[in-house]
């Protein structure tokens, strides 16, 4: 097996990430998220979409993408934590949001998912956020037990969503950000 590399995503990477994700949702959710809902997913709606906003992508926002042998096979997205209540009103300065990371089935429990989470978690860092947000799903216990055993706990803030006519609850989790000292390099003494 290659090795993974994790690189900032552009516009032709647009219809795998589109694959990508849609495959995930139907393993993740299967079970959580009504299949009807899940069988109406288009992989070719939006790959144009997609493609428009790799080329656009707003300041301050990372779109990493995963692949192993020359296939993309995850990706994560990143950046300031989206609008809410609390923001607006100035409570919430300083906190970056991991807003999206999925992993194709196939490459589940590879490492995959934890080399994106660490990806984005060092750019956030780069942006001088001090703490980091993400939402998840209640019911997807799979992907609560990852960001948990990355250091990542729900904060108590909750969220309801409407998929497919079911109400489904997510958790807000959170973390502080761990910032990285870079040591200098050691140099080569010549002999």
């Amino acid at each position: 097996m290659m090795q993974l590399t994790v690189r900032e995503a552009v516009e032709a990477d647009a219809a795998p990430l589109v694959r990508v994700r849609l495959d995930a949702w139907r393993a993740a959710y299967a079970g959580v998220i009504p299949p009807a809902y899940l069988d109406e997913l288009d992989a070719t709606a939006a790959p144009s979409r997609l493609a428009e906003y790799l080329r656009e992508l707003p300041r301050g926002r990372h779109y990493l993408v995963a692949e192993r042998d020359d296939r993309v096979v995850g990706f994560v997205v990143a950046g300031s934590e989206r609008p809410s209540v609390e923001s607006a009103r100035g409570e919430r300065a300083g906190i970056g949001e991991v807003h999206a990371l999925y992993v194709h089935p196939d490459a589940w429990f590879t490492g995959t998912g934890a080399a994106l989470l660490d990806a984005a978690t060092r750019r956030l860092a780069e942006d001088r956020f001090h703490t980091l947000t993400l939402w998840v799903l209640e019911r997807n216990e799979q992907a609560r037990r990852f960001y948990e055993r990355h250091g990542w706990q729900p904060d108590g803030a909750t969220d309801e969503l409407l998929f497919g006519g079911a109400m489904l609850v997510e958790l807000r989790y959170a973390r502080p950000v761990r910032r990285v000292t870079r040591l200098p390099r050691a140099r080569s003494a010549a002999v």
